[in-house]
Formats: C-alpha cells, structure tokens, sequence
C-alpha cells in the first residue's frame, strides 16, 4: 500500500531473467509506435526481434545475447506505450535499471540511441555468455555477513539487492563448497538457491568478457543525460560526462550491482512515485500459455522493502502490459486530478498461498488457511496452490530445516530473475498478512482510488 501527493518520479527496468515467450505480443496488437520499434529493433539486429520475443523458441530467447536484445526492446517498447497512454505528461526525475535495465534507462535518458543499445548490448549478451564462467546464487544475507564466507571460498559478491540478501558469484564447485559451509553454520534455509543465468555476472569472473567489450563500448556514441541515471557500478548517479560514463558501464560488467545503494539515495532524494517498465516474471496461467496478463513484474517486492526499510512513502506502478500499462495510466490521472488532500492509494500486490499435502490429503491448518482466503474474499488476488508431497518436501529442504519431517504452508511473493528476491511468510504471519490485504482492500474496488489518509510503502 502506498500513497504520495507531489510526485518526484523515477523509472525502472529489469534485467535479465524476466524474460519470457509471448511478451510485448499484446502491446505490439494494440500500439502502432511499439510494433514500429520492434520493426526498428528487427532492422538494427538482422532477425525478427518480435517473432522471438512472441513465439520463442524459449531455450533461444534464454540464451543471453537474445535475452538481453528482447528485454531493452520490450521494456523501451513498454515505456513508449506509457508515453502514448499518458501523453507524455510524467516526466521521470530519476531512471534506474537492473544490470542489463541500466542500458534500457540509458536509452530513456537520451545517453544512447535505442539502435546503438541494441548494438551495444548483443555484443556484450554475446560476449558475457562466450567468456563469462561461474554461476550465480542469492543468500538471505546482509554483504557484511556473508562477504568473508563467500570470499574463503574465492566466490565474489555479484549484487546488494536488499539490505538482508546478496548474490554471490563463483565457479560451481566454490559455490557448492560455500552453500555447504553456510548449511552447517545457519540451517540449511540459508543455503542460498542458484540463479538462472550463463556465467558469473558482475564479478571478476566477467573480466575476460569486459576487456572484449571495451572496443565496442567506445566506439558507441553517447550523450549527456536527460535525467539523472543510476550507476550499478557507483550505486550513486552517473557523472554528466559521457566519458565517466562509458567507463562506469566497463565496470559494471565485473563489479557488483549496487541496487539497494542506488535505490536509498534516490529514495532520500525524495523519489516518491516508481514506474517499471518491461519484462515480467511468474507462470503461465492454465489455458493462457503465453499469455503477457499472467506474468508479475520482476523488481516491485525490492521496491516495496526499500520503501519499507526507508520509513518514506512511495507509489509503485508497474507498466510492462497492456493491462498493467492502462492500470498506471488511470492511476496518474486520478493523481493528477486529486487535490493535495486527496492522495491516490494503489495496492498492486501478489500472493500465492502454497498448502503441502501430507500422506495424500491437507492437513487442518492448511484447510483453514484455504477457507480464510476464501471467507475473506481474497481468491481473485491470492493464487492458492495444493503441493504434492514431492513438492512439499522440496520447498521443505529449500526454505527450511532438511531435519524436519514435514512441510508446512507457506505466503510466497516471488521477484526472482537476476534480482533474486524472495519473500516468505510462516505461520501466524500469514494470516496476519491477509487479514492486512483484506482490510486494503476494503476499500471500493478497483483498488485504485482517491481517498484522505496516509500510509507507508509495504
């Protein structure tokens, strides 16, 4: 739940691993500007960018170089959506982007052409997947906690996305060795879990793919930006000065993301309204294969905790389909419309109530779980799904103590990809949970509206 009254906008963009078959197909049906940048973006890289990003092949568009072309081309082709819907009306005081989001935030900044990204972007897709090594895992722990761990093992730290969990970096055997000393020390529910990706990202893993890049990257033409943009690699803004720059992206390859850094400065800065743009993340609905509407956006649970954990308020919009792109637009103009007494409230959360299934049938806790749910008119927002026992005892030994014997429900909000961001509730906390998106959503649907009153960022 958030509310803000004088907006200071910032835009984001995800990264890589919120990519999926079928995305930007229903805003390429609806905008004659986005089916005129996939054009673009086709004409710029040789190959039918929309027919991958729509159809696939998914083991294709997974491969990094492809990814990171239909990522940059479906989040610019989300923002220019926006710009349609809005009428260019929201001009952002901040852009940020995830790892690979930043080129896509560099482009909404006027720094670099959208052809020149791409250009600039397969090759460094290419080049990360061809020279990069390693893999990636996130652990529920804060850098300082986990850096000494991670550095025994001659693992490196890959990305600060929350103040409480950090990727780490590292061959795999090195990653296995840390998994099992953090098992022995924490629990095994603080093993961390892999990410999927081609290599070892931001570490020095990355540098044999950064000194093939350099060439590449000075020979691309950049501006001064329109806006103030986030540096991963500096966790600060960008320097105005394109040279400082290009040096900042070099960097980036093989050093850590500073997420969390970058999203508190624009916090205190007085960022109080985000709109994220493109990808999205989550599982096809039945009988909607493919389908954009299902898929959740990648960075909104880190959104939330930094808000959170600022004790400032924020707005958070996603924009990364058609539906979630109208939603935003009506939203603004209810802001735009609203008088400095009447602060817009949004709830755009995600839930997913997992209920283990013990000896074939679910146990009476998770029976009343199911019909809380139920009786307190959540199931068009809460996605209730009954685990089989190979499930169960799997989500047992990944999130919990491998000693017990039995699994026990659980509130999952999954954010995922290279963010790696997770958040569980347990036990008395998931009731007190829905009973608080009950009690938010008391208020007349939709959940979008006008009303007196102030709240936190949750």
């Amino acid at each position: 739940m958030s509310q803000v009254s004088s907006p200071n906008i910032m835009f984001v963009f995800p990264g890589q691993g919120s990519q999926y078959v079928g995305m930007g197909s229903d805003i390429h049906r609806r905008f004659s500007c986005v089916r005129d940048l996939y054009e673009r973006a086709s004409q710029a890289m040789g190959f039918d960018v929309a027919e991958l990003s729509f159809q696939g092949p998914e083991e294709r568009l997974n491969g990094t170089e492809f990814t990171q072309i239909a990522l940059l081309t479906h989040s610019i082709a989300c923002l220019a959506a926006f710009r349609e819907l809005t009428g260019e009306a929201w001009t952002p005081n901040v852009l940020a982007g995830h790892s690979l989001g930043e080129y896509s935030a560099l482009v909404a900044a006027g720094v670099l052409a959208f052809e020149d990204a791409l250009r600039l972007i397969r090759m460094r897709g290419r080049l990360m997947s061809e020279f990069g090594r390693g893999r990636m895992a996130a652990f529920r722990f804060d850098l300082d906690s986990i850096r000494p761990l991670a550095e025994a093992r001659y693992c490196g730290i890959g990305g600060c996305n929350l103040p409480d969990q950090t990727v780490v970096c590292g061959f795999e055997r090195d990653l296995e060795a840390l998994m099992e000393d953090v098992a022995a020390r924490f629990g095994r529910s603080r093993a961390g879990r892999y990410l999927k990706t081609e290599g070892a990202f931001h570490t020095y893993l990355m540098i044999g793919a950064a000194e093939r890049y350099r060439p590449h990257l000075d020979a691309a033409a950049l501006a001064a930006p329109r806006a103030r943009v986030l540096s991963n690699y500096t966790g600060d803004y960008h320097a105005d000065d394109p040279e400082q720059m290009r040096a900042a992206l070099f960097f980036q390859m093989f050093h850590p993301v500073k997420w969390m850094g970058g999203l508190r400065r624009a916090i205190d800065d007085g960022v109080n309204l985000v709109v994220e743009f493109g990808g999205g993340i989550g599982r096809d609905q039945p009988g909607r294969v493919h389908a954009p509407e299902s898929r959740k956006p990648n960075l909104e649970g880190i959104m939330r905790k930094a808000y959170a954990a600022s004790g400032r308020r924020g707005l958070y919009l996603p924009a990364i389909n058609r539906a979630t792109l109208e939603r935003a637009a009506r939203t603004l103009e209810l802001l735009r419309s609203a008088s400095p007494m009447e602060p817009v409230w949004v709830d755009e959360r995600h839930f997913s109530l997992h209920l283990p299934l013990h000896q074939g049938t679910v146990d009476e806790d998770s029976l009343g779980l199911g019909r809380l749910v139920q009786e307190l008119g959540l199931r068009r927002v809460v996605e209730t799904e009954i685990e089989e026992d190979d499930d169960s005892l799997l989500t047992l030994k990944t999130y919990c103590d491998e000693g017990i014997a039995s699994a026990e429900p659980y509130l999952e909000v999954v954010v995922g990809g290279e963010t790696g961001a997770f958040l569980h509730y347990r036990g008395d906390a998931i009731r007190h949970e829905l009973a608080a998106l009950h009690a938010r959503l008391e208020r007349p649907a939709p959940a979008i509206r006008a009303a007196v009153g102030g709240g936190l960022a949750g």
